[in-house]
């Protein structure tokens, strides 16, 4: 059973609805999310992307896949996409561009994962499982320390962006290196690229096969796909394990059949980077590895070969390579690795680096010495993350016990091989054109749990997807509404506070509002809680409670929150 929206109710929209494109809109669109129609010879119109958006996911409700289907279903679900056509064409509300790209594609019923915007995985070793790759070497329950990389490189070129940790709690479970790999490239003159291949290290395959004994190397000829891509570098990481594979001292990997640069890709869309950015990211993995023979690869070493990948993910091709690197706050090498300029410009500029801190580090100087340089490393509260969901509720001990780290925006905590699902809503746009914000919101998180009924290529993904199914419902705009809900700035000047542990007092530490009730404290971190709120917070937080030293607040606006709120800013 499929929902199909009509031909008659979208002309009926575009009739009545004119998009809210704003000054860059409409080019954004154009560029970045029109896909292109082969049989008319053009790119998608907005109405035509909007209608694939929404009958693409309205599709993915389960209850369509049944044996049996009920035609209140039917009718219930065609109303939603209806309502949900008219909501994203008028711009009061958008899927992530994940969706604007892939959804109702056939790539979505093939690629699931490419749905979601980002994804986290542990840099630890773990099994492949049923997992749509698993390399020929390995047994699908045999825990490898590819595994993570693997799932970066092919998350990263199916669109997502990947956050990693590299904390000492997962790269000490990597066994040390134990073998020192020869590592040869090889090209046949028959593709296009062969020039700028050798020119890139790779060599000759006639001469390179007749010259040498096949008994005495292992040979890999990497298919044109991105499964193929994603198993050569596994089985080059590998091979530097003798836990892994037996006699590889010496890998050879073929990439004769790689597509030219500048060919079409025909699923994911965009063009073919050919294969000399894919020969010198192997090359650089390799000098990695075998830098670290005798020895554990260290936070470093894992946050370079994660680099390395996205560095060659984003060469030559739409796809985008955002990554974020979490990594212990007393790991000097780690918080410092991008003041080494060299290696910055090269490949480190592929990821944000940010530390995992719990309330019980305090040595913040060497992280500060290192932001005041160059802006990095970020601080991610795992303990916030790990006993907290909203705050407004209160510590909660071990509510999202799994979240290891974030999507590389740091914007929503996730687990091993957990994906960020958003969906975004424009408040402001939405109330101008005639919707409740129920209603939006409703659609808008429907939308977004449909998304988790996906298929998924990675057997850690579909594990947390069913434990957790989260979604990320976000808003933009929020202070031109709220300047048009309640006709004036919420803020409106400054007062003093008190640090209720030192009794220090700070000036022009407070935004006060003169009408609604709220106060913005900004405080240093404290080891006591602030009105309730834990120290190293900073998030919006509701309380019905204000600081003693402050003068009270009491009248509001029909329509906003009764209670006060406070925003914990660390300064």
């Amino acid at each position: 059973m499929q929902i199909k929206l009509s031909d008659a109710y979208i002309q009926k929209i575009k009739s009545e609805v004119q998009p809210h494109w704003g000054e860059l809109g409409w080019v954004t669109y154009k560029r970045t999310y029109a896909r292109w129609i082969e049989p008319l010879g053009r790119y998608e119109e907005w109405d035509e992307t909007v209608r694939r958006v929404v009958e693409g996911n309205i599709n993915l409700d389960p209850r369509l896949h049944a044996d049996q289907v009920s035609e209140a279903t039917v009718r219930e679900l065609g109303k939603e996409a209806e309502r949900l056509f008219k909501l994203i064409y008028s711009l009061c509300s958008t899927p992530s561009g994940r969706n604007l790209w892939i959804s109702g594609t056939d790539y979505q019923q093939r690629v699931g994962d490419a749905l979601n915007n980002c994804w986290f995985i542990a840099i630890r070793p773990q099994a492949y499982g049923d997992s749509h790759i698993v390399p020929f070497y390995l047994k699908k329950e045999q825990p490898a320390v590819s595994m993570p990389f693997s799932f970066l490189f092919d998350e990263l070129m199916k669109g997502g962006g990947v956050g990693f940790s590299v904390s000492r709690a997962n790269i000490r479970q990597i066994p040390p290196v134990t073998r020192h790999v020869k590592l040869d490239i090889l090209i046949s003159k028959e593709n296009g690229d062969y020039a700028a291949a050798l020119e890139a290290g790779a060599q000759d395959a006639d001469t390179w096969y007749q010259d040498h004994d096949r008994a005495s190397y292992l040979c890999y000829q990497t298919p044109d796909t991105r499964e193929g891509w994603v198993e050569s570098n596994a089985l080059l990481i590998d091979a530097h394990f003798s836990s892994m594979i037996d006699h590889a001292s010496h890998v050879v990997i073929d990439v004769s059949s790689i597509r030219e640069k500048g060919e079409k890709i025909k699923g994911f869309g965009g063009v073919a980077a050919g294969p000399v950015p894919f020969i010198e990211m192997l090359g650089a993995v390799n000098r990695v590895l075998n830098q670290a023979n005798g020895r554990q690869l260290t936070s470093v070493d894992c946050t370079d070969i994660c680099n390395l990948i996205g560095k060659n993910v984003v060469a030559g091709n739409v796809r985008r390579s955002a990554e974020i690197a979490l990594g212990d706050p007393d790991d000097q090498a780690f918080v410092t690795m991008k003041q080494d300029q060299e290696q910055l410009m090269d490949h480190r500029w592929a990821s944000n680096n940010s530390v995992l801190v719990t309330p019980d580090f305090n040595h913040y100087d060497a992280v500060a010495e290192a932001i005041a340089k160059n802006g990095e490393p970020g601080i991610v509260n795992l303990d916030n993350i790990r006993n907290y969901g909203r705050l407004a509720d209160g510590r909660q001990p071990g509510i999202d016990a799994d979240a290891e780290g974030t999507n590389p925006c740091g914007e929503i905590s996730l687990g091993n091989g957990e994906p960020c699902n958003l969906f975004e809503v424009f408040p402001g746009i939405a109330e101008e054109m005639g919707w409740s914000m129920e209603e939006v919101f409703s659609l808008a998180a429907r939308y977004a749990k449909r998304v988790t009924f996906s298929h998924y290529d990675w057997q850690c993904s579909r594990t947390i997807i069913e434990k957790n199914r989260r979604i990320g419902i976000s808003m933009s705009g929020i202070q031109d509404w709220v300047l048009e809900r309640f006709g004036e700035r919420l803020v409106s000047g400054f007062v003093d506070a008190q640090d209720p542990e030192s009794g220090t007092l700070y000036q022009n530490r407070y935004l006060m509002s003169k009408r609604h009730n709220v106060l913005m404290p900004f405080i240093k971190w404290s080891s006591k809680p602030i009105n309730g709120i834990p120290r190293h917070s900073a998030a919006v937080h509701q309380s019905n409670t204000q600081p003693s030293n402050l003068p009270e607040r009491s009248q509001s606006l029909s329509g906003y929150p009764k209670e006060c709120t406070l925003v914990l800013i660390n300064t």
